[in-house]
């Protein structure tokens, strides 16, 4: 419980860089562009999912060397998609039917795309993890 708790918390680390990345680069595009929020949350989202990629890879999940490296984009890529599309139905809902402010509907929605982002990288990126599971459950089944 110790490691997963150290490595949500190097994925927090890493994820209010890519919040940061994210929320400055809708700002400057809807306030210096005037591009249509969904359009700049969909921009943001990507260019801080790719930078969330790299770090993530480097200092967050272990994925060992079996699973090669355009496997695992490509994986994290399709995890990215359907964080993208919560986000944009996030942002939809929070500032055109609950009529949020776009940088607040942003954090709302950062932070419930985040909740899908851990645990489906965990799930899908790191190296056994459903063996891992399996092997703890037998283990804490022994031991009863």
């Amino acid at each position: 419980m110790k490691k997963v708790w150290r490595q949500f918390c190097r994925f927090s680390a890493v994820g209010i860089v890519s919040f940061l990345i994210d929320c400055g680069l809708l700002f400057a595009l809807i306030e210096s562009f005037e591009m249509h929020y969904l359009w700049s949350s969909m921009l943001s989202f990507s260019a801080a999912t790719l930078f969330n990629y790299v770090y993530s890879m480097r200092y967050v999940f272990e994925c060992g060397s079996e699973k090669s490296r355009t496997g695992q984009f490509s994986v994290f890529l399709l995890l990215s998609i359907c964080g993208l599309l919560l986000n944009s139905i996030f942002m939809k809902i929070f500032v055109e039917h609950m009529e949020l402010y776009y940088m607040f509907a942003k954090i709302c929605a950062t932070f419930l795309v985040s909740l899908w982002n851990f645990g489906s990288r965990k799930m899908f990126l790191e190296e056994n993890t459903r063996e891992k599971i399996l092997r703890r459950r037998k283990e804490l089944l022994q031991r009863l």
